[in-house]
């Protein structure tokens, strides 16, 4: 009977690691079931270990050593599910650093535009007589270029 459902836990143990290696598993449930049936299988074979203790006298060594050994089996196991937990958040982790990076190089493309708004909300009023003067453009066109590059560079190394 153990043996089975230690099966069992074992492939859904192993299809879970899949889906999260894969990004299709998208909340804890399915990990939380799989931690509650090896819960559950621990504390029958640690009630079983208990019993065979104590009928020690009675029973066979082999069957003493069965029962160590599945105790063992199904520690792991609820080791192993603990590793899933692990390992989703290590994955859900590196998503939301993938999401941060994207938002950060947008913020660093729009510093040299935040530049020229900054200089330019100063003095709202001659906004326009200062865009056609020939100083606006020296200041502006690096900035302007710069933002440019920028875009293209982060493009190139696939940060946007």
């Amino acid at each position: 009977m153990f043996g089975s459902e230690r099966s069992a836990l074992l492939s859904a143990y192993e299809e879970l690691l899949d889906k999260i290696s894969e990004g299709k598993l998208k909340d804890t449930t399915e990990i939380r079931k799989v931690r509650e049936r090896a819960a559950e299988l621990y504390s029958d074979t640690l009630s079983l270990y208990h019993i065979t203790r104590k009928l020690s006298k009675l029973l066979e060594q082999d069957v003493l050593a069965d029962v160590e050994f599945s105790l063992s089996r199904v520690e792991s196991l609820l080791t192993r599910t603990s590793d899933l937990y692990n390992i989703y958040l290590t994955e859900v982790q590196n998503e939301l650093n993938v999401v941060i990076k994207k938002l950060t190089s947008i913020s660093f493309i729009f510093l040299p535009i935040t530049a020229i708004a900054s200089i330019y909300a100063v003095s709202f009023q001659s906004v326009l007589s200062s865009l056609l003067s020939l100083g606006a453009l020296e200041f502006t066109a690096p900035l302007v270029v710069l933002g440019v590059v920028l875009t293209v560079y982060l493009r190139k190394i696939n940060w946007l």
